[in-house]
């Protein structure tokens, strides 16, 4: 399976990158500074059917942020 990070995808382009990722079969993780905000575009996602999806808090001008990101 085909599996994307998509950075600033809690909302507007990047969110919509993420859906059209999805309906194409990727599995994707939406990178958000704020994993509140990421947690609630998943839900989003999800109630239109779209699963493949997960929440990672990533801020990438932080250099601990992107490793804790590497990690999950």
């Amino acid at each position: 399976m085909k599996s994307a990070l998509i950075t600033g995808a809690n909302n507007s382009i990047g969110f919509e990158v993420a859906r059209a990722l999805l309906k194409r079969g990727y599995f994707v993780f939406l990178g958000s500074r704020n994993l509140e905000n990421g947690l609630k575009a998943v839900e989003k996602l999800k109630s239109d059917g779209l699963t493949k999806v997960e929440a990672v808090q990533l801020d990438v001008t932080d250099e601990f942020s992107i490793k804790a990101a590497h990690e999950h």
